[in-house]
């Protein structure tokens, strides 16, 4: 339980060359001032580290921490910014998470820009938010490659469509126009659970 010092919300961001140790290192200078971790996230991009951190904390700590996260930010060569958050802006923050989440998947034999701005206006003019994106395939190698590569991206979106129907049919469509292929589920414990079983169509799993 908090006491009555004052408390607040930093989002810490940093930008820059990954390398092992990098997060420990940073959660190490946190522990000490016993922050609050609000939220993280971490993206890695051709081994460039996107990290956001939002942390609460006795506000009289601040200042000592944002200065030794400065000093080890430009010891480990990477960049790092600091935003306050009100208490205001994090509650609406967190009112909205509440909405319907849903998962969009992307595939195709390569991604393209056309492609992705295509479906990402579909789910703009749905009102759907992106919260994260994920390639959930491998890298291709564009020195050896080969005729069966495969692309695949996965959208977690926040919010309802404003019209589901529509919005699976112009999906279609740019399916058809663009071939590539979308699956849209709703993000919840039953599309988690899901797992693929393959059987011989023998006489033991019809009796099943």
């Amino acid at each position: 339980m908090e006491s009555d010092n004052k408390f607040e919300q930093i989002l810490v961001r940093i930008t820059g060359q990954d390398r092992p140790g990098l997060t420990a290192s940073i959660m190490g200078i946190l522990a000490r001032y016993d922050a609050q971790i609000l939220d993280i996230g971490q993206a890695d991009i051709h081994s460039t580290l996107s990290l956001g951190i939002l942390i609460r904390m006795n506000e009289s700590n601040s200042g000592q921490v944002m200065k030794e996260l400065l000093f080890k930010a430009t010891e480990l060569g990477v960049q790092i910014g600091f935003s306050p958050i009100s208490d205001d802006e994090y509650e609406d923050w967190v009112g909205h998470q509440g909405k319907n989440r849903y998962i969009l998947m992307v595939m195709g034999r390569q991604l393209e820009a056309r492609q992705i701005e295509g479906a990402t206006r579909i789910l703009a003019d749905q009102g759907l938010n992106i919260d994260s994106i994920l390639r959930l395939t491998g890298r291709k190698s564009i020195k050896n490659p080969t005729k069966h590569t495969r692309a695949c991206i996965q959208f977690s979106l926040r919010g309802e469509p404003t019209n589901r129907q529509e919005m699976q049919s112009k999906l279609m469509k740019l399916s058809s126009e663009m071939e590539i292929d979308f699956s849209f589920q709703r993000d919840d414990m039953f599309r988690r659970m899901r797992r693929l079983n393959c059987y011989d169509m023998d006489s033991t799993l019809i009796q099943t």
